[in-house]
């Protein structure tokens, strides 16, 4: 892939400049200026012969060309920096300028090269974009796998009348099928499906896949059970799980389950009561199935039919109400006949359909394209994939093919996703990378995974079939490899990612070190393999998620190119650490008792973006810069907040604050809270206090009239410190968890009202009486109350707010419960059936 070569040279030089200005004499700034120039004709060069289906073969060589070119520009580059930071040049404009010197050459040779070419020509250069008129064929829709599901309605009736049937014997329920047919889909209807939320006491899901640890699923049956994280051995884990779903009905959901071994060990924590729990598995191995109930016939999902086949197809790229041009629709029941009904290639196939012209000729080629992939080997998605995947621009292919640095069924965090892409070189800024990702979702290669209350999405992943085609292509293009064999041989490539212990000596030195740019480290690492990380120079994302440094590793500070650091330590991060003057983001777990230090030196580092430390900091005082670019910081410990820090880092987005009661007395309280309303651009801020009870929280206090989301914990406020908060103009998600404020009742006055609150959660607290009424929450859509188990009733009136789209408790009083159940009926008596009710384990 040329193009994102192209784009990381063209960063990178911009960096150096903007850096490093004190390097740049005019000369250079005048070969700058040149290679840039050339770099903007490569990219408008690949962009638009991406465009053509033509001379493909003449094309990639060219394309191949311009990356060994501009590849070798960029290390060269690196490699001079590196050397001139490490060896402390004097000379640096000189050094630089006679390695620029002979890049400009190749690079204006290779310009020469492809305009002299028949592509470099006006041929290509007049290529335009499709106009809106020639998109004038209908409607494109958005794909959402989520929102079309057809073909499984009597799948469901069937699965939901063996989940509520007669029999009071625990009863396992296999859904089988092949890959992408389904499965998991299935099984999440019927576990949110509103009957079953009722027919059981607890609900749990739980993911297997062919790579497994037994302590991480322990963790999440546990989470599930307990809403919370509790910790012990695995027995003793086992122990609570047994103990908790003892003597109650529950419905567990062991989805992708690839062996006999997790079942034999997972069923001991699931008692069998006779009381009509139910376990539904997933799996595409008919044995797994045999092994867990060998007298129970599992549920095999079928592949869709022709109807149904053209139905999904049809629905999926025009949407239920827009209707297929006849001119089309023949040709449209050819495309979705080939793919053999099999949902995950129709959803592929569909995602391609949508982003390509609607005329006969473009479908056309779909249908033989799809006759060519489409077969009866087990890889015939991949080829429906592989379509998919060359048709993509080449600004998302490296973003796509990205995904497979992570370990398979992962959940990945959406911004932690971008920041990789950004320091990648993958594109400019993180607004784009959201694009990007919407892109890709709505071409059903990446799929939303986890969803706030209002639809924006929190993590993502990729189906199994998908994760197979990403690791077929990022191999063949040299763009990554996966290894999970720590004898496993490196090949020349830019990226790694382990997903196995790495202890061998040889195993980094055996690598690409002058190529390598990304190391990922999903589980241990040898301490011998420490010192070897000082070989790769051009490093610029390396993330160690499992080991744990004893000291903090000095080597790592040489890598001035770094911009994406995550680690563990023992130790506090280091004052060298301000070398790495491209750093953006930097992640630190602590593995001690006490908070880390950190250096004052990191008010050198200007570039910085993101910072997140385990355990809550102190930055350090009289900050000597601003950090411009800061824009998320956490835990920062809450007698750290001052006027004069806030003014250091005027632009952050994201605070997560930490406080104790040690810390934060009196007048000190009022300062603290105070400072923030400095923070002019401020839209996410948590605050959570430890060992505090009652706390003497002064009465008013200003926060930042910016803030989008507030979450208080265990900070102990009196309900009358509300009218601080019900002043933020535009708030429009308020949590309160673990008695974030604490008082028999809240009563709100007519006056105050939550202009734009969306979503409210209350979780464990003792509020007895809420005294509101709808005047007080005009726009409120979304109320979730956990564990309020004081709580006598909702505001009756609750039901005329107009906006109201759910009422969830959980763990709450029965009285509680009745009043909700009673507004739903209120509501539904008067032709209003939009609000959704949840109510789970409320006695």
């Amino acid at each position: 892939m040329a193009y994102d070569a192209v784009i990381s040279l063209i960063l990178t030089l911009k960096q150096l400049v903007q850096l490093k200005p004190h390097w740049i004499s005019d000369e250079t700034r005048k070969m700058v200026d040149s290679v840039l120039e050339s770099l903007e004709y490569f990219q408008d060069f690949v962009e638009n012969t991406s465009k053509r289906r033509k001379d493909c073969v003449k094309v990639e060589e060219l394309e191949r060309e311009m990356k060994s070119a501009v590849n070798e520009a960029e290390d060269a580059i690196e490699l001079e920096i590196y050397e001139i930071n490490k060896l402390e040049k004097g000379n640096a404009r000189e050094a630089l300028c006679e390695t620029l010197l002979l890049l400009v050459e190749k690079i204006d040779d290779m310009k020469r090269n492809v305009m002299g070419s028949s592509f470099g020509t006006n041929e290509v250069q007049g290529y335009s974009n499709p106009t809106n008129e020639d998109l004038q064929t209908g409607y494109v829709a958005k794909l959402n796998p989520e929102s079309v599901v057809v073909g499984l309605e009597d799948d469901l009736m069937r699965i939901i009348r063996r989940l509520k049937g007669s029999m009071s014997t625990r009863e396992i329920i296999p859904i089988l099928g092949m890959g992408g047919i389904g499965k998991t889909t299935l099984a999440k209807m019927a576990y949110d499906d509103p009957q079953i939320r009722n027919h059981f006491d607890i609900h749990v899901w739980v993911t297997i896949s062919q790579e497994y640890q037994t302590r991480y699923l322990l963790l999440g049956v546990v989470s599930c059970i307990f809403n919370e994280i509790k910790q012990g051995t695995d027995n003793e884990l086992m122990d609570m799980i047994y103990k908790k779903l003892k003597g109650r009905r529950y419905l567990v959901v062991m989805d992708d389950i690839w062996s006999n071994e997790v079942w034999d060990l997972m069923s001991r924590t699931f008692p069998d009561d006779d009381n009509g729990s139910r376990i539904i598995l997933t799996s595409r191995l008919k044995g797994v199935a045999t092994h867990a109930d060998p007298d129970t016939p599992p549920h095999e999902v079928s592949l869709l039919n022709a109807d149904d086949s053209w139905k999904l197809l049809h629905e999926t790229v025009f949407g239920v109400v827009h209707v297929c041009p006849p001119e089309l629709e023949d040709i449209g029941k050819q495309v979705a006949q080939k793919c053999q009904g099999l949902p995950l290639a129709l959803l592929v196939v569909a995602g391609h359909l949508s982003k390509i012209e609607r005329t006969q000729e473009s479908w056309k080629d779909v249908a033989k394209s799809v006759s060519k992939v489409v077969a009866n080997e087990s890889d015939k998605c991949l080829g429906v994939l592989a379509m998919s995947y060359h048709y993509l621009p080449n600004h998302l292919k490296p973003c796509f093919l990205y995904m497979g640095v992570f370990p398979e069924d992962s959940d990945v965090n959406i911004e932690k996703l971008i920041n990789l892409w950004v320091c990648e070189g993958f594109l400019w800024e993180e607004l784009v990378g959201r694009d990007f990702l919407e892109d890709l979702v709505s071409r059903n290669l990446i799929m939303v995974r986890n969803r706030r209350f209002n639809g924006e999405w929190k993590s993502c992943g990729v189906h199994d079939l998908v994760r197979d085609l990403i690791l077929r292509e990022a191999e063949k293009e040299k763009f990554l490899q996966v290894t999970k064999d720590p004898s496993a041989k490196m090949h020349h490539v830019c990226r790694y990612s382990f997903h196995s212990n790495i202890y061998q000596n040889d195993l980094l030195e055996s690598s690409s070190i002058d190529l390598t740019r990304t190391m990922h480290f999903f589980r241990g690492l040898g301490s011998k393999q420490v010192p070897l990380l000082a070989c790769f120079k051009l490093l610029r994302v390396l993330s160690v998620v499992q080991y744990g440094f004893e000291d903090f590793p000095l080597v790592i500070t040489k890598l001035v190119h770094l911009r994406y650091l995550q680690l563990r330590s023992c130790d506090d991060p280091h004052g060298s650490l301000s070398e790495l003057y491209n750093l953006q983001v930097f992640i630190v777990g602590s593995l001690g008792y006490n908070p880390p230090t950190i250096h004052e030196t990191i008010w050198q580092m200007k570039h910085l973006r993101d910072l997140k430390v385990s355990h809550s900091i102190s930055l350090p005082k009289n900050p000597s810069n601003k950090l411009q670019n800061l824009e998320g910081l956490s835990c920062l410990r809450l007698s750290s907040c001052t006027f004069e820090l806030f003014s250091a880092i005027p632009n952050l987005k994201t605070l997560k604050l930490h406080g104790s009661q040690k810390e934060c007395q009196g007048e000190k309280m009022f300062e603290h809270l105070n400072s923030l309303a400095c923070l002019k651009r401020l839209e996410q801020l948590k605050i959570r206090c430890k060992d505090l009870y009652l706390f003497p929280i002064p009465c008013k206090y200003t926060l930042p009239t910016s803030l989008r989301s507030l979450t208080l914990s265990y900070t102990y406020l009196p309900w009358e410190d509300m009218a601080n908060i019900v002043k933020l103009p535009k708030l429009e998600v308020l949590k309160i968890k673990n008695y974030g404020f604490y008082g028999d009742v809240w009563r709100l006055n007519e006056g105050d009202i939550f202009n734009e609150l969306k979503f409210l959660l209350i979780r464990t607290n003792d509020m007895k009486q809420w005294r509101a009424g709808s005047v007080n929450f005009p726009m409120l859509q979304h109320v979730v109350l956990r564990t309020c188990i004081y709580l006598e009733e909702i505001p009756k009136d609750f039901g005329e707010i107009y906006t109201l789209e759910s009422i969830e408790l959980y763990h709450c009083r029965r009285t509680a419960a009745n009043s909700v159940n009673e507004i739903q009926e209120e509501q539904e008596s008067m032709g209003n059936d939009c609000l959704s009710v949840l109510i789970d384990d409320c006695r």
